[in-house]
């Protein structure tokens, strides 16, 4: 019985610093702000730490030479789509090299490691 009680109460200690390992890591996301630019250089994406979209920039003479040379031929969206894609893909490369280097810095990666382990049952 006592040890029925021991097991879950070192369930419950684990459980608990899962849980503030879990909280530590989502403040370090939430931290990180990154700027992914087109090859082009007319859009900009901003992501946070955990790869939401939170800005999109488009310098105007992008619109403006897009919809003057384009527009006849159907293809107005293509260039456009093409620098969104690209600072997309920057900021992405680029966010999780930051992640990954801040949690080398404050021993997050650990943490992770350790959620991971816990997580799935191989500790």
């Amino acid at each position: 019985m006592f040890q029925g009680i021991k097991n879950t109460a070192g369930a419950l200690a684990g459980a608990n610093k899962m849980k503030a390992q879990q909280e530590k890591l989502q403040k370090l996301l939430n931290s990180v702000r990154v700027a992914g630019v087109s090859k082009n250089g007319k859009v900009t994406v901003i992501l946070t730490g955990d790869q939401k979209v939170v800005e999109i920039k488009i310098d105007p003479s992008l619109i403006t030479f897009v919809y003057e040379n384009y527009t006849s031929q159907s293809k107005e969206d293509t260039l456009l789509a093409k620098s969104i894609m690209e600072a997309i893909e920057d900021a992405v490369s680029k966010v999780q090299a930051e992640v990954v280097k801040k949690m080398q810095e404050t021993g997050s990666l650990g943490d992770l490691m350790s959620m991971l382990q816990a997580a799935g049952g191989n500790n």
